[in-house]
């Protein structure tokens, strides 16, 4: 019996060639109509970096210009780009200037960051938007992480202390914006303080009696930005910053962290007289600037009952000032007579029980229309 062998025929390597070039031509053909989905932020952000660079170089002397040409493109990029990452561009944007220009002003980069935040913000929420029904697509795994060596360069290039700092900033601007700062905090951003030269009067008058008194600790109540918080903490007191208002407590926050004091804090609390027994106890605490708002909220009894419990938790000396006169109507303060001064001494020795009281000058504020006027500030000492 012959077993019949089928005939082997030779292998076609041209045939093999061809179907190869031909499925790579599907490939290329494949790509092209459907580019990768970072190309366009990809592309935004390129032409961002050099355009924004060149605007920069050319106008750099003035900034009045810069804050619009930089704003409205910076807007655009953050609606394509659609990542919070895009707020890393204006660094780009700076470090390519830097090449030509020897100083940047800080407005046009304010104007870029703030650009890009509301851009990716608006493409997020326009993302979020439900859309009409339509015919549920097929499922698909999510795309894989790709470049860990890029992503370990850019975690050495860029450090989440830099991205908090220029949000931090951002943020500042935000919060202080129309009406500035209260104090003169030399580790905010310059910004011209509305009540600078009384506060720095009245910090005059308070150290020698902190230091007279051997102050180790300290609270702050309606500390607003921080000054004296700050302050004191550069005297080597731990002192907590209470503070009610949340963008104000944000702005004390970003304060004191610039400062680089480890011995502050910043407490968010809006004081009321069912929480005022959580201040903490300390040898020194300041109620400057304050009362009225408490006695125009909570009424004079009340805000005595708080006073009172403010001393218990004092142990050495409270540092007292308040609107007086010069105040409106509906803060109903009471008639002091013969004078503020007078009037206010004896409140301050009958509210806090064991104590003299010291007056420690008259020192600058502004009333409700924003008039100057002269305040006074009172010591009032355990014995």
């Amino acid at each position: 019996m012959r077993l019949r062998i089928a005939e082997r025929r030779p292998f076609d390597r041209s045939h093999a060639r061809f179907g190869a070039i031909r499925s790579y031509s599907r490939y290329i053909v494949a790509r092209a109509l459907h580019p990768s989905p970072l190309l366009i932020p990809v592309g935004a952000a390129l032409v961002y970096v050099a355009s924004l660079t060149v605007i920069l170089v050319q106008e750099w002397n003035e900034p009045k210009l810069l804050i619009v040409a930089c704003f409205a493109p910076s807007v655009l990029v953050g609606l394509v780009v659609k990542r919070f990452s895009a707020l890393l561009l204006p660094l780009a944007v700076i470090v390519l200037s830097r090449i030509w220009v020897p100083l940047v002003d800080e407005d046009p980069i304010v104007a870029m960051l703030v650009g890009l935040l509301v851009g990716v913000v608006l493409a997020r929420v326009l993302e979020r938007t439900p859309q009409p029904a339509q015919a549920e697509p097929a499922q698909t795994d999510a795309r894989a992480h790709r470049s860990p060596r890029l992503k370990r360069v850019a975690k050495r290039l860029v450090t989440r202390e830099g991205v908090d700092s220029v949000l931090d900033h951002i943020r500042f601007r935000i919060d202080t914006f129309p009406h500035g700062i209260y104090q003169p905090v030399a580790s905010l951003p310059r910004i011209r303080a509305t009540r600078g030269g009384g506060s720095e009067s009245r910090w005059e008058a308070i150290y020698p009696v902190v230091r007279e008194q051997a102050v180790e600790t300290a609270v702050d109540i309606g500390a607003c930005e921080g000054y004296f918080s700050i302050m004191l903490g550069e005297s080597g007191i731990t002192t907590i910053a209470l503070e009610g208002d949340p963008a104000v407590a944000r702005t004390a926050a970003f304060a004191v962290r610039r400062s680089g004091l480890e011995d502050v804090g910043v407490l968010a609390l809006s004081l009321t007289p069912g929480n005022v027994v959580a201040v903490p106890a300390s040898d020194c605490t300041l109620c400057l600037s304050i009362w009225h708002h408490f006695v125009r909220y909570y009424g004079l009894e009340a805000t005595t009952e708080m006073m009172a419990t403010i001393w218990s938790r004092t142990g050495k000396v409270l540092f007292f000032d308040t609107g007086e006169t010069e105040m409106t109507p509906e803060y109903g303060l009471p008639e002091m007579t013969p004078d503020a001064r007078s009037w206010l001494a004896g409140y301050l020795a009958e509210t806090c029980e064991g104590s003299r009281v010291e007056h420690l000058g008259t020192h600058a504020a502004f009333d409700p229309s924003g008039r100057t006027v002269e305040r006074n500030l009172f010591a009032v000492i355990r014995v």
